[in-house]
């Protein structure tokens, strides 16, 4: 598999697979509360706030292609720390004017984009033997990030005296701390590093051939849409219902703390091959009630499906990124294949929270956006029941189902 066996590349590794899965959702989710606040403070009209909102998914599409060039051209190591410099600088000078903040903006999804690209390469090159498990700590540390952004936001935000600028610098000293890790961190696994890591991003035959590609693009990015359409309006969706503005981010952040156990345990699981079909048919139709009872139903019964909601999205997204690492032709591939799946999936992804803005503007009630998302999950079950076979039948299959074991 090409991984190293030194005990302190090994931690290493584990480390920076938390540090940058706690680092990739809370310059998101830290937005979406704060959305009518940051309209008044910089002067962005209902049609900028939607931009806005979909900028991060979009760049996750448009910079996608550059993760494997980037690798070949300095290495694993040296691309994911000037990943998360890159991601800290943004998003510190982000709030200090509005041009700075649709930039910053920009500079933050691209980092987090290639961010999320890179990291299933980094646990196939050193943490393979448990490559689900270590699926499960990453996608586990997303939903912790989600809902800090979420939970937290709000309540900072009133007690520096409703003031949104201050709020969004205070979330760029986290990342400025997971920069400084990093600088420590990844040189020293850069010298431990196997021999053809930093070579990863050739590839043997041309990706776009490699079985089951389409279908795990299909599904990582039919769960992506739901996943940032909720992320950017759920708020205020709630907060359109009737609920207090800090009510319906909470709301956000219970989305994220229900899918925590999911999104460790999900992928963990589906490194068995069999149990993957069954898990992602029955995610779906957890997600479609989550969905119904969000559009149709009592505010009363929010915290019931937002949990849902919460359990179906984080399992699903953990099972796109272990899909990512168990059908990857070789280790060699992975950032292309990953590339490749993320980036056609998070641009179609894009579609959901511009969409759902746009038609909110033009006056389409709630419900009705929101029930929309149905047609997405289909989606994610016809695609993830493919993409399961296809990793069934892959060469590595068996090999990573007895690592696993």
């Amino acid at each position: 598999m090409g991984r190293s066996s030194r005990p302190g590349a090994l931690i290493a590794a584990g480390v920076m697979v938390v540090v940058i899965g706690l680092c990739v959702r809370f310059p998101i989710t830290s937005i979406s509360p704060l959305l009518i606040p940051l309209g008044a403070s910089y002067s962005i009209n209902a049609t900028g706030l939607a931009v806005l909102s979909a900028t991060p998914v979009l760049l996750f599409g448009l910079t996608s292609p550059l993760a494997p060039l980037l690798v070949r051209k300095v290495g694993l190591e040296r691309a994911l720390l000037v990943l998360l410099i890159s991601l800290a600088a943004a998003g510190l000078l982000r709030p200090l004017s509005t041009p700075l903040l649709f930039v910053g903006t920009v500079v933050v999804g691209a980092s987090i984009a290639l961010l999320g690209i890179l990291t299933p390469q980094l646990i196939r090159h050193f943490l393979d033997r448990r490559a689900g498990f270590w699926t499960g700590i990453y996608t586990t540390a997303f939903g912790i990030s989600a809902a800090a952004g979420a939970a937290l936001t709000v309540p900072f935000f009133h007690a520096i005296g409703d003031q949104a600028p201050p709020s969004l610098i205070a979330w760029g000293v986290p990342l400025f701390a997971a920069a400084l890790i990093g600088a420590i961190l990844l040189p020293r696994l850069r010298a431990a590093s196997p021999a053809g890591t930093h070579a990863a991003g050739v590839t043997a035959v041309p990706i776009r051939q490699a079985p089951g590609l389409w279908a795990v693009t299909g599904f990582f990015g039919c769960q992506a849409l739901i996943y940032f359409s909720l992320t950017s309006w759920l708020p205020t969706v709630y907060t359109d219902r009737g609920l207090a503005p800090a009510e319906a981010g909470l709301l956000l952040a219970l989305m994220s703390v229900a899918g925590l156990p999911a999104s460790l345990l999900a992928p963990m699981l589906a490194s068995k091959p069999r149990l993957r079909t069954p898990l992602i048919v029955g995610l779906s139709i957890v997600s479609s009630v989550g969905l119904m009872g969000v559009a149709f139903g009592p505010t009363t019964l929010a915290p019931i499906m937002v949990c849902l909601l919460g359990i179906a999205q984080s399992a699903a997204f953990g099972i796109s990124i272990g899909l990512i690492i168990f059908t990857a032709p070789s280790v060699a591939q992975t950032s292309a294949f990953s590339a490749f799946s993320q980036g056609v999936g998070y641009t179609f992804a894009a579609i959901g929270p511009l969409t759902m803005g746009l038609l909110a503007a033009a006056g389409v009630p709630w419900s009705i956006i929101v029930a929309f998302l149905i047609v997405a999950v289909f989606g994610e079950a016809s695609f993830g029941v493919a993409a399961s076979r296809a990793s069934k039948s892959h060469a590595l299959a068996p090999t990573l189902a007895r690592l696993e074991a």
